[in-house]
């Protein structure tokens, strides 16, 4: 009885181990370092991007037009030097930012974006990015020069990202503008707003 005693001891005591290793392990979210109305990269909250082996980005710039789901969309032409298609992820939260003037916006994805590059060839594809500090910078045309910023890690973006990860952000339903409401928000005026946050969550 003694020994069944010890022995549900040692379990108890191994179980509760494993659980709070396991919650020392999770990355906890830092809140955001730079000031609203001047989002920009800080290293608390940046966490680097880099492409899949083989794929490089020839350019990549404001697209004219506006798509079903982004208003100021970027276009991207990409160069696979392999032998076979390769599938590029763009995670949530990447931003890209303009190499050419600090005078157009930061543009960041709110949602995975997936495409594949066809094997030793050129593809192009249109971003669904959406603009931070769209109040106080321009948006991006064909004369802004982009490229890959960071990924942006803070509590203000993860509670966005975690809001429309699992929602259809489309024009039709006007989703988009919320979702670039909800960003400026963020990162122009004094955060997230309760309704901001309760529109973005009935969306579907």
């Amino acid at each position: 009885m003694k020994h069944a005693s010890r022995l549900l001891s040692l379990l108890v005591l191994t179980a509760a181990f494993v659980l709070l290793a396991g919650s020392s392990c999770q990355k906890s979210i830092p809140e955001r370092a730079w000031e609203r109305g001047q989002f920009q990269r800080m290293d608390q909250n940046a966490e680097n991007y880099s492409l899949p082996s083989g794929i490089t980005i020839d350019s990549m710039n404001g697209y004219p037009d506006a798509i079903y789901t982004s208003d100021e969309p970027l276009a991207i032409y990409v160069t696979n030097s392999k032998t076979s298609d390769v599938k590029v992820t763009f995670p949530a939260g990447l931003v890209f930012s303009c190499s050419s003037s600090p005078d157009y916006e930061f543009m960041m994805l709110l949602k995975d974006f997936s495409f594949t590059a066809v094997a030793g060839g050129t593809t192009f594809d249109t971003l669904p990015t959406f603009g931070c500090n769209e109040e106080s910078l321009d948006a991006p045309d064909d004369e802004s020069f982009y490229e890959i910023g960071w990924r942006e890690n803070d509590k203000d973006i993860q509670e966005l990202l975690d809001l429309v990860a699992n929602k259809t952000l489309t024009d039709s339903l006007d989703a988009v503008t919320l979702a670039q409401d909800a960003l400026s928000e963020i990162t122009d005026d004094s955060g997230l707003t309760a309704d901001t946050r309760a529109a973005l969550q009935n969306l579907p």
